[in-house]
């Protein structure tokens, strides 16, 4: 550790270092990153900044850390983490962030702005997300033994998908759990349209790939590898958005065949 770096640690009050491990911690997790991975930031970077008796019970969606401030006073801090969309630019730089104040290269200062720099990084421009998702529902059409023609219809589906996503659903309020539902009930619909004019082969097949961006195949994978590192709160935790996801566009696409089954009377051709 350079003598910089020491002098900006003395500069800064403990009460600051503590909430930039916890802000770190929360960082990681609420981007997708690993909890055993968030928990050893958190260690390393209390370890460099000088806290006194760091202590941190981190789950996947909320950090209960604690450390003794000024030798006298001893303070807890509770973060709520919401379940958000992995972000693995953010990940990538937040490890090695981590890695430089790990090694004494970052003082509390240069951590604080760049956690400012990364919380504000994107994956992608908006069009990049619009046609990666429209190619997304094409390919799990196509592998689910759908035709060329329905491969493109559901492209057309994971278009209409993250339009509505980006666009749309941030000027409803609605929590996560009915901007789901809503998602899918739009797609479904969409696709409904196209097969009733005659675009594609199979609905079945279109739902299935035009659905399959909001699938919730990473918070699954993610409750089993908890279940297997023996930590069941963070797995069943996990596990229940996983299957609420599910549930969510289900009732979606059920609303809305069921809604153009009796504006329509049933799909035709």
């Amino acid at each position: 550790m350079n003598e910089e770096v020491r002098r900006s640690i003395e500069e800064c009050s403990q009460m600051e270092r503590f909430n930039l491990v916890t802000r770190l911690g929360n960082d990681i997790l609420i981007n997708g990153g690993e909890i055993f991975r968030a928990n050893e930031a958190m260690q390393y970077a209390a370890r460099v900044l000088r806290l006194e008796g760091f202590n941190a019970y981190v789950i996947a969606n909320g950090i209960f850390s604690t450390a003794i401030i000024d030798g006298r006073f001893y303070s807890s801090r509770i973060c709520y983490v919401r379940l958000a969309p992995i972000v693995l630019c953010r990940v990538d730089e937040l490890n090695h962030l981590s890695r430089r104040i790990a090694a004494g290269k970052c003082g509390p200062y240069e951590i604080r702005a760049e956690l400012d720099r990364i919380e504000k990084m994107e994956a992608a421009g908006n069009m990049t997300k619009i046609f990666a998702s429209g190619i997304g529902s094409a390919s799990f059409c196509y592998l689910f033994m759908g035709s060329f023609f329905d491969a493109f219809t559901a492209f057309l589906a994971g278009v209409v998908l993250n339009l509505f996503l980006i666009y749309a659903a941030p000027r409803i309020s609605v929590s996560r759990i009915m901007r789901n539902i809503l998602a899918s009930l739009v797609v479904a619909m969409f696709c409904c349209a196209m097969y009733s004019v005659g675009m594609g082969d199979s609905l079945d097949r279109i739902m299935i790939g035009a659905v399959f961006p909001l699938a919730p195949g990473i918070p699954l994978t993610n409750s089993v590898r908890n279940f297997l590192e023996n930590d069941y709160l963070s797995g069943l935790i996990r596990l229940v958005d996983a299957f609420l996801t599910a549930g969510c566009i289900a009732v979606g696409v059920g609303a809305a065949m069921r809604i153009w089954f009796t504006a329509t009377g049933g799909i035709f051709r």
